[in-house]
């Protein structure tokens, strides 16, 4: 099957790639939102902080979690696209394994961004019940919403983009790994901390939480909008369409 793209029209490539562009504008909206308040966010998981916040700044913080929705849906076009472009060449165990952690991380962005929306009038109500119950009920979007979905949203992303990052690398296009370092951050440190959380513990703390932090909220997007653009730009879609499928 011929790779020539001209004159087709509009094509798989374009909708993925456009896709995956958007998908990571609406990523870094969302980090750009909530923290939009600067010290008035406070702690995250001080739940009398973020109650605080969410008197002050609550639809920022609902419109963080439409922006994470707004991702995840995106990001299930992208990787759809993507993966059946792929199937056009030659089917991949590797790369039916890696487009499933793609859409896992969609998953987890609509479900935790949904969460997000929903806290901005339910935990303020529950909070003019009892005091107590707020601070429970803000605590439980934070650990299953953000310390839950979203951090699996993120390492199940970072995977899908090394392996598209990697594919794309072993058949000629290359600029799409030079970013791709930033999900091998995240990869590393979530990895890492699992693994072995003692000798995690003896690196320098605020160090590797800071750079974990940059690659996820920052890094991240990037790579999943160099990607996307590999795919969208005319000058790479007929090697990108070579790319994807992974034969060996």
């Amino acid at each position: 099957m011929s790779t020539s793209l001209e004159g087709l029209g509009p094509r798989r490539e374009a909708v993925g790639g456009a896709a995956l562009v958007a998908a990571a504008i609406a990523l870094l909206g969302t980090s750009v939102l909530e923290f939009a308040p600067g010290e008035a966010r406070g702690d995250g998981d001080n739940p009398a902080d973020s109650l605080r916040y969410l008197a002050r700044f609550g639809d920022l913080y609902s419109y963080s979690g439409l922006a994470l929705v707004a991702a995840g849906v995106a990001l299930v076009v992208g990787v759809v696209a993507v993966h059946a472009l792929a199937r056009e060449r030659r089917r991949s165990l590797g790369f039916d394994v890696a487009s499933i952690f793609g859409l896992l991380a969609a998953g987890c962005f609509v479900v935790g961004g949904v969460m997000r929306m929903q806290a901005n009038g339910t935990v303020p109500h529950i909070q003019t019940l009892d005091q107590k119950w707020g601070e429970s009920a803000y605590l439980v979007v934070q650990i299953a919403g953000t310390q839950g979905l979203l951090s699996t949203g993120i390492f199940a992303l970072c995977s899908w983009l090394v392996a598209a990052s990697i594919v794309l690398a072993r058949r000629g296009v290359r600029w799409p790994a030079v970013v791709a370092v930033f999900p091998v951050i995240v990869l590393l440190v979530l990895v890492g901390d699992l693994l072995a959380p003692s000798l995690a513990a003896r690196l320098p703390g605020e160090g590797v939480f800071f750079s974990y932090i940059a690659a996820a909220l920052f890094g991240m997007p990037a790579s999943c909008a160099v990607v996307g653009m590999a795919v969208l730009l005319p000058r790479s879609l007929a090697k990108t369409h070579a790319a994807l499928p992974v034969g060996r």
